[in-house]
């Protein structure tokens, strides 16, 4: 199994001395918890460091050494995406804020008359405008949304390792997946939990077999 120069860093240390809390990983390494926690959870789930409660991690052992790492980020994001969850740009945000919570998404995609992406809406922005106005019935959601073509997205064919540095690069949780042939046409969305999703169910049915 190939792993990165930083999960290579950690392995070592870990062999060296277990277990160690995640801010002193952290700290020897002169990064910030939040940096390598993606790199704690992809070596706990592949069994190669143990987490304990309120103990640290801890070398477990590479037990794992046909795992297939380059099927786990190469994955085309075609494979792994999630549905849309849409809006009309004529919306109130009190209709908005009900499709929001009713469906349990972070992000709302708005759409015209002709079904086209014209903007996007987060959890952030919905609450943040709650906050602020006591006018959400009447409110549009137009109004509050990141408007095309200030948004970034994801096409099928990317892998998971090029959503996930898009997802990093840009500070976000989730990107809507367009159609190469239509950049307006939203065909699904990827987010951050669904790709840990997929690490996850790689590593169990690697374990399994």
């Amino acid at each position: 199994m190939d792993f990165t120069k930083r999960q290579t860093r950690i392995i070592n240390m870990l062999k060296q001395t277990s277990p160690l809390t995640s801010e002193k990983i952290a700290g020897n390494l002169e990064l910030s918890v939040s940096t390598i926690r993606p790199d704690l959870r992809f070596l706990t789930s592949v069994e190669i460091l143990n987490a304990r409660p309120k103990v640290g991690y801890e070398f477990k052992g590479n037990q794992l050494l046909n795992f297939d790492y380059d099927h786990i980020y190469q994955t085309p994001i075609s494979e792994i995406l999630l549905p849309t969850t849409e809006i009309k740009a004529s919306d109130t945000l009190q209709v908005a804020v009900g499709k929001l919570f009713l469906k349990d998404v972070g992000s709302l995609y708005v759409v015209n008359e002709k079904g086209d992406l014209v903007g996007l809406i987060s959890r952030k922005d919905l609450l943040r405008a709650s906050l602020n106005n006591s006018n959400v019935q009447s409110m549009m959601a137009s109004i509050i949304m990141t408007r095309m073509p200030n948004i970034i997205t994801a096409t099928p064919d990317m892998s998971v390792i090029e959503a996930g540095k898009l997802l990093l690069l840009h500070k976000v949780d989730s990107l809507p997946v367009v159609d190469k042939q239509s950049s307006r046409h939203a065909i699904g969305k990827i987010t951050k939990n669904r790709i840990f999703q997929h690490f996850i169910e790689i590593g169990m049915k690697t374990i399994n077999n």
